[in-house]
């Protein structure tokens, strides 16, 4: 999809911007990856259901490994359901017929582990925030039973570290990483989750700086957009150019799926979710 013609292709049919790196597939989906290591515990805290969304499912993997990774060492027992799109793709778009077949189906795969007794943990805060918001439009029976059950991955940890579990058991700074520069997601920040991030990365001795700009630019598929691409990257300097980010030598960390894709455009050095960085091996 990257050959030159191919991207010129893409901006004259589809108006993706040819100066935007697309996203990479991994061969191994984060789901086959589970589904091929025990990611159970015995006598678990907790019990929990991954939700798979489409990016950390088939792009960026490793974090939803990390995810998998960071509760298993915190003492809870994780599965990572067969389950697809929220909905929120279709919904940006204003696709509200099909966002309500994506979260109906969305429901329906999760439902039965909340019935059960297992919390969801969304590692994209986009997702978290259908279920917690949107669904009360878009599908009231699935904002019911996945509103008060779900959680971001962050959050999640923090809760399991201010309940007793041992902080230890996740990964601490190295001189190379101390200094961390931390995005917030903007669903992140309008959930309330920034600071439970935060408190995780510095109760494990980080020193994080955060930034002080609501939107990185990208805004889900906007970027991507030929007529809008350089508004976008107009709106990154904004990010690029705060303490910590740019002229820095600073870990960059991010909670979202677009951020971390703006963040790699914008700087010279590459950027993770904050999971990625507290997770055991």
């Amino acid at each position: 999809a990257d050959l030159g013609p191919n991207r010129a292709l893409l901006e004259r049919v589809a108006g993706i911007d040819s100066r935007r790196p697309l996203p990479e597939f991994q061969r191994e989906t984060l789901r086959d990856w589970a589904n091929g290591r025990d990611t159970s515990v015995d006598d678990p805290v907790r019990e929990v259901a991954l939700y798979p969304d489409l990016y950390t499912n088939y792009v960026d993997v490793e974090r939803g490994k990390a995810a998998v990774k960071a509760l298993n060492a915190l003492g809870v027992d994780v599965v990572v359901p067969k389950a697809g799109s929220s909905g929120r793709a279709p919904l940006s778009q204003g696709m509200i017929d099909t966002a309500r077949e994506k979260a109906d189906a969305a429901y329906r795969a999760l439902a039965s582990y909340v019935e059960v007794g297992r919390d969801v943990v969304v590692v994209e805060p986009s997702d978290l925030a259908m279920f917690r918001n949107d669904y009360a439009n878009l599908h009231p029976e699935a904002h019911e039973t996945l509103s008060e059950d779900s959680y971001e991955i962050m959050e999640y940890l923090y809760g399991l570290i201010e309940n007793g579990a041992d902080p230890t058991a996740l990964v601490g700074p190295t001189e190379a990483n101390r200094e961390v520069a931390y995005h917030s997601h903007c669903q992140q920040r309008t959930l309330g989750l920034e600071p439970q991030t935060v408190a995780v990365l510095e109760r494990l001795g980080y020193d994080v700086v955060t930034s002080e700009v609501e939107c990185c630019g990208m805004a889900g598929s906007f970027g991507y957009k030929e007529e809008y691409y350089e508004l976008s990257m107009d709106v990154g300097e904004r990010l690029e150019n705060q303490d910590g980010f740019g002229d820095s030598d600073r870990t960059v960390v991010a909670s979202g799926t677009s951020c971390l894709d703006q963040l790699d455009d914008l700087l010279k050095r590459p950027s993770r979710h904050p999971v990625e960085l507290i997770a055991p091996n």
